[in-house]
């Protein structure tokens, strides 16, 4: 679906009555990083730092899900595509780590095989869907939100109670790490206002939908167990064959494959697959797609919108007072350890722009070029002015 554009959304503004269309980026870059929404939204400054590759390759694998689903090119194309945008991203030099070479190659080798992987293995959707669907979604009386749905669907499922239903499965397409834990509360912010978005304009129950990221670097297996129990694993699509030997031996040995075990435990390492072993080992495994679920309820949905009222309230303040001050002192943020990745990594921002970034970093260099024998030096010459 074809993007709206500025007069599209000014149109729409103005039928809401609203001066503003937020987007889940707009407030999620404010609250990740106050200083990089200045620089964004306040001073306009586009980024100067074009060398990372990860959010110029998670827009190029939606492009190729985009076209597939669309129509445009056929399934045994995709990873065609894939390594088609992956020569044009090498050309260009992005980086996933853009101070060390040789871990920037290990993580392209692994990162890029998942990839790969999930090209030539997705488990096609064929239920009724739509890509890249343009919502709105109101949040109070002034304050609308708008966004894309990557992909949704039609999903028929099994109750509790055992009987058949239909829901609709609104997907997240994400080439990052999977969530796990803390992380899914804290990062399922727009799968929760796409979902209300949904529920507003198409009536359905909260009951009706399913809101989930499909991680494309991963796999779920599902597992027989020796007990006849099955257990799902998440795994990372560049290690299926090596992550399930332990499993495939137990079967191998219950089936009476002792004399080839190491045969065709070599073959699954080598190959990164099952398809080499017997078919009634095979059968214990049923690898698909790796979708994480956000548990949705009344209560998480309105715990958002309270979320985006809040900062909403504290942008506008901000925002005002600045043109009065012109103090960027008002979007300041300490840079701790932990953000270290993303400003190094996945920010578009240098160091010199983002000035708390510049003052985090001067700091860790001061100490980093110090030498045991420098800091010595300085201790001694302390203790002899007492």
């Amino acid at each position: 679906m074809a993007r709206k554009t500025k007069e599209e959304l000014n149109k729409l503004c103005e039928e809401l009555g609203v001066d503003t269309l937020w987007s889940w980026s707009r407030i999620n870059t404010y609250l990740t990083d106050k200083y990089e929404y200045y620089l964004k939204y306040v001073l306009k400054e586009k980024e100067d730092r074009l060398n990372g590759i990860y959010a110029v390759s998670g827009g190029h694998c939606h492009d190729v899900i985009e076209a597939y689903y669309q129509g445009e090119i056929k399934y045994e194309e995709m990873l065609g595509k894939y390594e088609d945008l992956l020569f044009t991203m090498n050309l260009s030099e992005l980086k996933y780590d853009r101070s060390d070479a040789e871990k920037n190659q290990k993580i392209a080798d692994k990162y890029e095989a998942c990839i790969r992987h999930f090209f030539s293995n997705h488990k096609v959707i064929t239920a009724p869907n739509r890509i890249e669907q343009f919502v709105t979604v109101k949040i109070s009386d002034d304050i609308y939100c708008q966004g894309y749905i990557d992909f949704m669907f039609i999903d028929d499922y099994i109750d509790a109670n055992g009987e058949k239903k239909k829901r609709l499965r609104i997907v997240d397409w994400k080439t990052s790490s999977k969530y796990t834990g803390k992380k899914i509360d804290a990062e399922c912010g727009q799968l929760v206002l796409y979902s209300e978005a949904a529920r507003q304009m198409l009536g359905v129950n909260i009951e009706q939908i399913s809101c989930e990221w499909n991680f494309l670097k991963y796999a779920t297996v599902t597992v027989e167990q020796k007990n006849g129990t099955l257990k799902d694993r998440h795994i990372e699509r560049n290690a299926i064959g090596e992550s399930l030997v332990n499993t495939a031996k137990m079967w191998l040995k219950h089936f009476g494959y002792e004399d080839s075990i190491e045969d065709y435990i070599d073959t699954m390492i080598l190959e990164n697959s099952i398809d080499n072993l017997p078919e009634e080992v095979r059968v214990k495994f049923v690898i698909d797609d790796c979708y994480i679920q956000v548990p949705l309820t009344e209560e998480k949905i309105q715990e958002l919108k309270d979320k985006i009222i809040k900062t909403v309230e504290e942008v506008a303040s901000k925002e005002k007072e600045y043109e009065q001050t012109k103090d960027d002192a008002l979007f300041w943020q300490e840079v701790t350890d932990s953000e270290a990745f993303r400003l190094a990594t996945l920010s578009g921002y240098s160091r010199k722009p983002h000035k708390p970034y510049d003052e985090y970093l001067i700091e860790r260099e001061m100490f980093e070029d110090k030498s045991d024998e420098e800091v010595d030096e300085s201790l001694q010459s302390f203790l002899d002015s007492l």
